[in-house]
């Protein structure tokens, strides 16, 4: 495993050097350590209840009304050190953090949200997950085809490539769990970065120099339908990755954009090879809450089949945060580093996703 030093201490990561960081972790490794792991305790419990219900009250039924709370409007008593200490493994530890059992079943979902809203506020700056402005985002199955390239990989019941989100962080709150499937794995890009330097340090070259990422189409009329940014960068001594297959191979696809190299392709599926071949499981359960540090984590889920029932279909409410004093960006979070806001954008957040 790797050493715990303190950045000060830690040689600075470039190219072609082994980066030395306690976000460098093999799935086996990480699922034996308990540092990210964080379980509720009965009085986290009972704080969040009052406050969520005390904080619900004065929305009147209007979860838009938490686009003006600020993070001084919620105290979060005893839960505000474990988001110190989730901030602290999401900085400078494995860059990830699970905290497990938000009291689901005493809570109605305007104060599920109350919560989760307090908690991203306490952490950073909620940003907008898509052009219909919904600042907590719906996981789930929405009928679209993974394959589109209009369409979002969340949006569907496929299995996912491994990727990075365009945030600082992302955090995931489980509302359903799905029948069957729907595992979520997670992966080190510090430790897929040193693999490819020991391995095939001939594909550096490639995943240091820019690829053409898909806009999805989320842009205003008159920008280009693509942006670029490497997989590994390399900022301040430290590296922050970006990572996501489908969102190259659709961006290279376009018309306007350069085909996408033989060169570029092997790198690519080396990469995805290596994250399945080092990541760790996660299974959510309801009133989990996962959090990634994006610049280090890459994390994917396995297909999965929903309930008959709309009621029980598999949701996971998500949060993209903007964090103060975090990792360097990468040029492709500094494309989204506003969110999904193209002109006419107007930020809301639903309890429940249309379809």
């Amino acid at each position: 495993m790797t050493a715990m030093l303190d950045a000060t201490d830690r040689p600075a990561a470039g190219i072609g050097r082994e980066a030395v960081d306690p976000a460098g972790w093999t799935g086996a490794e990480l699922e034996a350590r308990t540092d990210w792991r964080f379980a509720a305790t009965a009085a986290e419990t009972a704080h969040l209840v009052d406050m969520a219900r005390a904080g619900a009250a004065r929305l009147d039924g209007d979860p838009d009304r938490l686009l003006a709370t600020a993070r001084s409007d919620f105290d979060l008593g005893p839960f505000a050190g474990r988001v110190d200490a989730m901030l602290d493994s999401l900085r400078d530890g494995p860059g990830i953090a699970l905290y497990r059992g938000l009291p689901m079943d005493d809570l109605s979902p305007i104060e599920v949200a109350t919560v989760y809203w307090a908690m991203g506020l306490h952490m950073g700056v909620p940003r907008s997950n898509n052009p219909e402005g919904d600042m907590i985002g719906h996981v789930l199955d929405a009928g679209r085809e993974y394959g589109h390239p209009r369409h979002r990989g969340y949006q569907t019941a496929a299995t996912m490539d491994y990727h990075c989100d365009q945030t600082d962080a992302v955090a995931l709150l489980c509302i359903h769990t799905a029948k069957s499937g729907g595992l979520s794995k997670i992966a080190s890009t510090v430790r897929l970065h040193n693999e490819v330097l020991r391995r095939r340090p001939d594909l550096l070259d490639t995943l240091t120099r820019p690829f053409c990422w898909t806009k999805h189409g989320e842009m205003n009329a008159g920008e280009a339908p693509y942006f670029e940014s490497p997989v590994f960068n390399f900022h301040d001594g430290r590296l922050s990755t970006a990572f996501g297959p489908q969102h190259i191979m659709k961006g290279h696809a376009l018309p306007e954009a350069p085909d996408m190299t033989p060169a570029q392709r092997e790198a690519i599926d080396f990469v995805s090879e290596l994250a399945e071949e080092h990541h760790a499981d996660m299974e959510f359960r309801r009133g989990d809450i996962q959090i990634l540090n994006n610049y280090t984590a890459i994390h994917t889920r396995t297909e999965f089949e929903d309930w008959p029932e709309p009621e029980r279909k598999r949701v996971l409410w998500r949060l993209w945060l903007s964090i103060p004093d975090f990792r360097p960006p990468t040029p492709y979070s500094v494309q989204w580093s506003r969110g999904v806001s193209p002109e006419g954008t107007r930020q809301q957040i639903r309890l429940v996703y249309p379809g």
